[in-house]
């Protein structure tokens, strides 16, 4: 059991180092370097139940909750803190996966879940930020501002993450709830997206999306 977590710790830190490296040459700054973690971190846990327990999964993300709050006091990984925007995605980011970890009923629910977090999310904020031309303020706020291409990035990728659980084992319960994955779903986390602030999207999306899942399992 310790030799897995091990393993299924040596690609994390691998993208961390990249990540670094990258920074440090001036290869991604801003929210690219930030959402570089994000995306392929992200993509890597989803996968960890299909060969680790889920009790095993929230050892690692309390151990990834101690590691971003030291690096929050000391800078150790420049690249996530590389943004002027005030945020504790990344603290939320290991809260969400020690939520799923507790909560999921399972594997490719936590799957969903956690690439909604990791895909949908991170590519939503660097289309948005990158190529969007016109935005928009929910509930008129500035702190709020959201752009349509990443508004739809984001639903788009949803749509992908729920093929990618039909395919990881989930194509049954799917198939018979399908308005609610192929619609409800969706449509429910691109919502709270766009009002979460301050990064509570990265805790809030995956939390949502098991609980809601939970009840169609």
């Amino acid at each position: 059991m310790i030799l897995k977590l091990l393993l299924a710790l040596i690609p994390v830190g691998i993208i961390l180092l990249t990540s670094e490296y990258l920074w440090c040459k001036e290869l991604i700054k801003g929210e690219r370097a930030r959402k570089f973690i994000h995306v392929l971190a992200g993509v890597w846990v989803a996968f960890w139940p299909y060969y680790l327990p889920f009790d095993g999964i929230f050892v690692l993300g309390c151990m990834m909750l101690a590691l971003v709050i030291y690096s929050r006091f000391t800078n150790l990984f420049h690249a996530i803190y590389s943004v002027r925007r005030k945020t504790y995605g990344d603290i939320f980011y290991a809260i969400a996966i020690m939520a799923c970890a507790l909560w999921a009923s399972s594997d490719w629910a936590f799957t969903i879940a956690i690439l909604v977090l990791a895909v949908a999310d991170g590519a939503a904020a660097v289309s948005g930020r990158l190529w969007a031309k016109k935005t928009y303020l929910v509930f008129g706020q500035s702190f709020l501002k959201k752009s349509y291409l990443g508004t739809f990035t984001f639903f788009a990728i949803c749509y992908v993450s729920i093929i990618v659980g039909y395919l990881a084992g989930g194509g049954l319960i799917i198939n018979q709830h399908i308005l609610f994955y192929f619609l409800l779903l969706p449509l429910t986390l691109t919502i709270l997206e766009n009002i979460m602030p301050a990064g509570l999207d990265n805790v809030a999306i995956p939390l949502v999306a098991i609980l809601l899942m939970n009840n169609f399992l």
